[in-house]
């Protein structure tokens, strides 16, 4: 999958990221101003849109609407619990579920084999996507293609941490923001001298560094991926205590990232840290080592291709009284979603 997420690939992706969010912003401009939205639904409704359109060449509102259904069913009622990070078996897991897991995705399975069948049927025809990458990949040391099943479930894996990841670091951005009026007046600036109104392309992001801060020390802060589980391929020895292969480690960026012994000030928000590169391992929202992210290209490119969009022609103030309280499902969201304030700053064109 690797060169779905080259340098040449993201910047034949930024066109479609940045019309997807223009569309976002269609929309909003049909409101009166200083109109109330759910920046978080928002934010999760257009990254999906961006990766159906660049990963799988799918335009189509149906499968985006299943997977949105999909996701939120099993985020709230079928996500995985202690028991599951802990190793039972899933029979016994599911006596302590309220949810349906195996209904969960039976929708979005079904739109995806929809979408395999039609592009194995002509692939000639089709466009040279992720998806036409992983129907065509055959193993390098058996030469045997992947199974329907196999090629599904990673569909599936990249539809669900394609979008989701992203749209809860520019949620939470929007949200701490709001609160530092310094911090966006500082974006701001930046945003006028690079873009000066336009519409951001991949060539600019290599001048948008404070942009970049702004996300970086977001996900420091609200790191989508608040926990992350790995499993030891052999015995180790962590501060004295041996881990035996096999076990269950959870690594939580959601601590790490707010260590005092690590970051000065380790509650502010301040993305002017990341003037310099933080010390490895300190800071891990895509994890680290062999298992990094994939996708971690991608999602920067695309934070801040949308953030320099959006913020360009919109303020987005917090609901007066509104909680914010995270909730660390298997993405860090917010619990009572985030409806914010639109208001309007200039035309993003020019």
């Amino acid at each position: 999958m690797a060169p779905a997420f080259d340098p040449r690939s993201m910047a034949g992706y930024a066109p479609v990221i940045t019309g997807v969010t223009r569309d976002l912003l269609a929309r909003w401009d049909a409101l009166l101003n200083s109109s109330e939205a759910d920046v978080g639904a928002a934010m999760m409704h257009t990254t999906l849109h961006i990766i159906s359109r660049t990963m799988f060449s799918a335009n189509s509102d149906e499968i985006v609407d299943v997977v949105e259904r999909g996701v939120e069913q099993y985020q709230t009622t079928v996500r995985p619990s202690l028991l599951d990070l802990l190793g039972f078996p899933v029979w016994f897991t599911q006596l302590f579920s309220h949810g349906n897991r195996t209904g969960a995705f039976d929708e979005f399975d079904r739109a995806v084999d929809r979408l395999i069948n039609d592009r194995a049927r002509e692939p000639k025809n089709k466009p040279k996507d992720l998806l036409a990458r992983l129907v065509a990949a055959h193993d390098a040391e058996t030469g045997n293609s992947m199974t329907a099943k196999e090629v599904r479930d990673e569909v599936v894996t990249i539809f669900m941490a394609g979008h989701e990841t992203t749209a809860q670091a520019l949620t939470w951005t929007g949200y701490l923001l709001s609160l530092h009026p310094s911090v966006e007046a500082k974006l701001h600036q930046e945003l006028t001298t690079v873009l000066n109104g336009r519409t951001p392309q991949y060539e600019d992001i290599a001048n948008l560094r404070y942009t970049r801060m702004v996300i970086e020390e977001s996900m420091r802060l609200y790191p989508p991926a608040h926990t992350m589980a790995r499993e030891p391929i052999a015995p180790d020895y962590i501060l004295g205590h041996r881990i035996p292969a096999g076990a269950i480690v959870l690594i939580a960026p959601w601590l790490l990232h707010r260590k005092a012994s690590l970051w000065d000030q380790p509650h502010r928000f301040n993305p002017d840290r990341f003037a310099t590169e933080p010390p490895r391992f300190t800071y891990i929202p895509f994890g680290a080592g062999q298992r990094i992210c994939i996708g971690a290209a991608f999602a920067m490119t695309e934070a801040i291709l949308i953030l320099a969009t959006v913020a360009q022609r919109y303020r987005l103030r917090l609901k007066a009284g509104h909680p914010i309280e995270p909730r660390g499902l298997i993405t860090l969201r917010p619990r009572h979603g985030l409806p914010m304030t639109l208001e309007r700053r200039q035309s993003c064109e020019r």
